[in-house]
């Protein structure tokens, strides 16, 4: 028995919602699960929760979706790449600073090319403002800047090595853990508004219909950090980041920051380097595993966004 810290005191007849974390059977199949409190003496009290079944299943592919940074951990603080896998494809965010150190992403569409490695084309894109009405699609613009490779050795070990306008770097990624770390799996749930953990790459809804920004959503335990890759006041490309903690059923919310850095080819890339500027604030609220919205203030511009996950190989993946 491990014990569960309560958000406060707790008076007779009072209610509260915590969160706790239990391992799953190694065995597949299928498990009956119940809870009950217990005194600190270790004597159960209260009434035992009605029986959950819980079905364990055998590992499918490798799954690598989820927010990498250099290896090791901490060692090139301030850029990343997120990673939204789905079948034999990896969609790439990778976000970081150009030659002026302003924050830059570029985009990559890797399908798999052999056991663990995954190829494609690095894309710039620029389009509307963040603040835009209405975002119009059609005004998205994508240029090939180079291209990338993603190598991985096991679920947490890899290499991405790229050539951006003729600069050739490998770094070696792990990735990037602040919580329960989740387990992704691609096409176990049918009804993506079944999902608990909102771990995923989240569009504009309805879904296409904005296409050309969108936010990473890294969800581990009960915060949530993500990266919105959108477009600054004069149509370049941006980035914004803010780490959400849980401040209500289903609601995450916290203080937006946009950082200047090393450009993406500086050798070392210093982290006290990256200097990070609050603009605003950002609340993600779910109705469900797949529907949501995105509230934001950005120097004093207020915007809500419906959102949705972006599904590119049907049934999409899933982190629990």
């Amino acid at each position: 028995m491990t014990p569960v810290p309560l958000p406060a005191s707790v008076a007779p007849g009072a209610t509260v919602t915590f969160t706790f974390f239990i391992v799953a059977p190694a065995t597949v199949g299928t498990y009956n699960f119940q809870w009950q409190m217990n005194t600190a003496a270790g004597l159960p009290f209260g009434s035992v929760s009605p029986a959950t079944q819980v079905q364990v299943i055998a590992a499918g592919p490798a799954n690598y979706e989820g927010l990498w940074w250099n290896s090791p951990a901490g060692s090139e603080s301030g850029w990343g790449i997120n990673l939204a896998h789905q079948g034999d494809i990896i969609f790439a965010t990778w976000f970081t600073y150009d030659l002026a150190g302003k924050a830059w992403w570029l985009t990559m569409t890797a399908p798999l090319t052999s056991t663990g490695v995954y190829t494609g084309t690095l894309f710039s894109e620029t389009g509307p403002p963040f603040n835009s009405v209405p975002f119009l699609p059609t005004q998205v613009r994508g240029t090939v800047v180079g291209s990338g490779t993603l190598t991985f050795t096991d679920l947490n070990t890899g290499t991405f090595k790229y050539t951006v306008n003729g600069i050739t770097q490998t770094k070696p990624i792990t990735r990037e853990v602040f919580g329960q770390l989740p387990t992704c799996t691609f096409g176990i749930q049918t009804d993506l508004t079944l999902a608990y953990n909102y771990q995923d790459l989240w569009w504009a809804a309805p879904a296409d219909s904005e296409s050309g920004w969108g936010v990473n959503l890294t969800h581990q335990g009960d915060t949530i950090f993500a990266t919105w890759f959108t477009y600054d006041l004069d149509r370049t490309p941006l980035w914004l980041a803010v780490t959400a903690p849980k401040t209500a059923m289903g609601t995450y919310g916290g203080t937006l920051y946009r950082t200047t850095g090393p450009a993406f080819n500086a050798v070392p890339f210093l982290p006290a380097s990256v200097i990070a500027t609050a603009v605003g604030t950002a609340t993600f609220t779910f109705s469900d595993g797949n529907t949501g919205t995105f509230d934001y203030t950005v120097n004093g511009m207020t915007q809500t966004k419906a959102i949705t996950r972006e599904v590119f190989a049907t049934r999409g993946t899933v982190c629990q």
